[in-house]
């Protein structure tokens, strides 16, 4: 059988197998071959897989003949719809597909893999999405600009609503142009805007006001609030603006009016002229 027969050969079996759960998939490339002990097809050259949920291309790749299972290697591009029909694109190195019980599918995308949906993306050296939606996993200097905030952290993940990060380097909040860097963070995101975040360890938080100068919060907790513009920091709360610092238990700055309240053995220091 020459090498064409032989890639429409595994191709079929492999729709075939995807048929049964009521769905199709399909694979074309190059050249591939079946191993039937295996159950497993090998392809490589121009590798191009498509399933309901979208494609993906790749230099070679090999997975389970009933489509559940695939890797992609080389220059791996994808174009892919979430649970709700928004486009997600991939680029990356190698990627792995999955599809779980309830036939959404588990993608893991490595080596400088970019995700981008919308005008969103995000980048990492790994990055695991699920396409049941706005579920995902990102490790190693993982950067993100979102639509109302951006990131650079070693490790981000969100599921729904709930937003998490380890080592953030800087969380940077658009519309009050907040930052803040902090051991780890968690928080809860809510018509993609974060409503709440939670920032632990080596908390620094800056804010401009508005005349344009620099508020500093550092402590060992911060908590920003969307709705009521604040920031509570606690543990060894310092709060320093141009000319004075104060010390405190603990801090309430208001970021849109540059209010602060402060409780448990508050301190302020002036600087004065000689």
């Amino acid at each position: 059988m020459s090498k064409v027969k032989n890639a429409f050969a595994a191709a079929l079996v492999f729709v075939i197998a995807g048929a049964m759960s009521a769905e199709q998939a399909t694979l074309v490339a190059d050249s591939m071959r079946y191993d039937p002990a295996a159950a497993v097809i090998t392809a490589s050259g121009s590798v191009h897989v498509t399933h309901p949920d979208g494609e993906i291309f790749g230099d070679n790749g090999s997975g389970s003949v009933d489509g559940r299972d695939f890797e992609i290697h080389g220059s791996v591009k994808g174009h892919f719809r979430d649970n709700d029909g928004v486009p997600v694109n991939l680029e990356c190195a190698d990627a792995y597909l999955n599809t779980e019980n309830d036939g959404f599918r588990t993608l893991i995308a490595k080596g400088s893999a970019i995700l981008t949906k919308r005008a969103e993306k995000l980048s990492a050296d790994s990055i695991t999405w699920n396409s049941a939606g706005d579920a995902y996993s990102a490790l190693g200097d993982v950067l993100g600009d979102f639509e109302a905030y951006s990131i650079d952290a070693d490790a981000v993940s969100r599921d729904a609503r709930i937003f998490s990060a380890r080592a953030v380097r800087k969380f940077y909040e658009k519309a009050r142009k907040m930052t803040m860097s902090a051991n780890s963070a968690n928080g809860v995101i809510i018509n993609e805007q974060v409503s709440e975040l939670v920032a632990t360890g080596n908390v620094v938080i800056t804010a401009p006001d508005k005349n344009g100068s620099l508020t500093r919060a550092t402590g060992s907790k911060g908590v920003y609030s969307l709705d009521s513009g604040t920031v509570v920091i606690t543990g060894r709360a310092t709060i320093t603006q141009t000319g004075r610092k104060l010390n405190s238990e603990r801090i309430v700055y208001y970021v849109d009016t540059g209010r602060i309240d402060a409780t448990g053995s508050p301190a302020l220091t002036f600087e004065t002229e000689r």
